[in-house]
């Protein structure tokens, strides 16, 4: 269960019409952003490995091979890493990424060997997932329920929405765990 409540009084919305329509925008985007950590934390649940000492162009092809794709060209294929890990790569790639305009420029790395690359401020450090979308589920038992509450007395108003459901790893097969060692 998410569960995101959004209390205001008549008032607040007398002074700004906006208040409910920035509470409400507020609480879908709260209610995404939790759905999103569980998916990442179930991608964390990934079985196969690879453990390189550099995350290098070698590291990732590795890491796509233990998916065990037969035709990887038309897959996507997503990695997502931690902010520290990203200056990592970008250290490690600078030699064969120095003649891109967007990499000399901006240091944008984008996709190495096929994996495409997030940063993600909740990843964890030392630790890349790539994966294909068929490895995590999200079992809806129900869309995003609304409600809304008054207290008359104290004229205030709380909009409660909650959205049941659960994240899993369903394939084992299309998810990998990037640790680098040392």
């Amino acid at each position: 269960l998410a569960q995101n409540r959004f209390p205001y009084f008549d008032g607040e919305a007398m002074k700004d019409p906006l208040v409910v329509q920035t509470g409400t925008r507020h609480a879908g985007v709260d209610l995404y952003n939790t759905v999103q950590a569980d998916i990442y934390e179930a991608f964390k649940d990934a079985t196969l490995e690879t453990t390189p000492s550099a995350y290098n162009f070698d590291a990732f092809v590795d890491a796509v091979a233990k998916l065990n794709i037969e035709q990887p060209e038309g897959v996507e294929i997503f990695g997502f890493v931690a902010q520290d890990d990203m200056a990592a790569i970008r250290k490690s790639l600078k030699e064969s990424l120095q003649y891109v305009e967007a990499f000399a420029r901006q240091g944008y790395v984008g996709t190495v060997a096929g994996v495409n690359l997030y940063i993600k401020n909740d990843a964890t450090a030392g630790e890349i997932v790539i994966g294909t979308k068929a490895a995590v589920t999200l079992f809806n038992k129900k869309g995003t329920e609304v409600e809304q509450e008054r207290d008359g007395n104290t004229r205030k108003n709380t909009v409660y929405s909650r959205k049941y459901y659960f994240a899993a790893l369903t394939d084992a097969t299309k998810a990998v765990r990037i640790k680098k060692t040392a």
